[in-house]
């Protein structure tokens, strides 16, 4: 056998170094975590790196991307194109777009099972949810809902999806095991914006026409509080300790604080102008606001109520749903 040469013995070592350095890049990426930000004005979704809060990537979808949702490992990232009526999937490890398929009349609400089995998509012309298979795009099946429906919410056991019908002033709830409405629930007027707290015990109810918002206990089925807010509230967060939910006023350019033990409004926050997607971190609570027309996205301390930073985005940033990972 022939002897090896030192420049042959230290090849392999070179290669061990690269590929060990390759593997920590990747866990290093891994381990980052992103916001995705849907902003209509330029057909594009805003990449936030949320250890250094900046953007970091741009990619172009559809036309006037609207909705989003991001798969519990941030892995997978679905948008909505309500214009140009389609639904695009995006790699999110590799910031890239994997594939785009066409959906519905107009899709606009969006949610991913805590399985990431199945995507749901709000069709706010047909009156329907469309389920997809999360990796092909494929339209499964579909779900006759209520008029208009827009936010939608998934159960953290998978076996209910909760529709905002906007136009019928009601909660659809769905078994997604028989894919059918089991239940319909009286809200304000114009429900859109929707949320789960952390237990999946309630559900808040942004009200876009009554100016308020509704608190449904889903054990008992039925509205519990109706809580005063700013004018035309859209969007609601929870923080992950289920202390405080959040509301975005979009004409008032405000940011309600809700207090969930006594389900009064403690506080009303200038936000910026006409806030409209909102998202509290799962990791550490911080809460995070899509502002339409200053192409933001605001970073709150949700404990002392103060503004840590504003992240520039795309324009007219929108980010209706769940635009951060759900987290380990």
């Amino acid at each position: 056998m022939r002897e090896s040469t030192p420049s042959n013995r230290r090849f392999p070592l070179a290669w061990v170094l690269f590929a060990t350095l390759c593997v920590s890049l990747a866990q290093a990426h891994a381990e980052t975590r992103f916001a995705f930000v849907t902003n209509q004005g330029d057909d594009s979704v805003s990449v936030i790196d949320l250890s250094s809060l900046r953007k970091t990537a741009t990619l172009q979808v559809g036309s006037k991307p609207a909705g989003i949702a991001v798969s519990h490992d941030g892995r997978r990232i679905y948008v909505t194109n309500p214009e140009s009526r389609d639904v695009y999937l995006i790699d999110g490890v590799g910031f890239k777009v994997l594939s785009h398929k066409p959906v519905g009349e107009g899709p606009l609400g969006i949610a991913v099972s805590p399985d990431g089995s199945r995507v749901y998509v709000a069709d706010w012309y047909a009156d329907r949810i469309y389920v997809l298979d999360p990796e092909s795009l494929s339209v499964l099946g579909h779900i006759g809902v209520g008029d208009s429906p827009s936010g939608l919410e998934v159960s953290p056991d998978g076996s209910r999806l909760y529709v905002a019908d906007r136009d019928d002033n009601t909660i659809s709830v769905v078994d997604t095991r028989l894919g059918r409405v089991i239940q319909r629930i009286a809200v304000g007027k114009r429900p859109f914006g929707i949320r789960l707290d952390p237990p999946g015990q309630r559900l808040y109810v942004a009200n876009v026409a009554s100016d308020n918002l509704s608190v449904i206990d889903l054990h008992a089925g039925r509205v519990i509080a109706t809580i005063p807010v700013g004018s035309t509230p859209y969007g609601v967060a929870v923080t992950p300790d289920n202390r405080r939910a959040f509301v975005t006023n979009q004409h008032d350019n405000t940011l309600s604080v809700i207090d969930t033990q006594t389900l009064q409004e403690i506080r009303r926050l200038d936000i910026g102008e006409f806030p409209e997607g909102i998202i509290a971190d799962p990791t550490d609570g911080r809460i995070y606001v899509a502002n339409w027309f200053d192409n933001e996205l605001v970073v709150l301390d949700p404990g002392n109520l103060e503004i840590i930073k504003h992240i520039p985005t795309g324009e007219s940033p929108r980010a209706f749903g769940v635009f951060v990972a759900g987290g380990s």
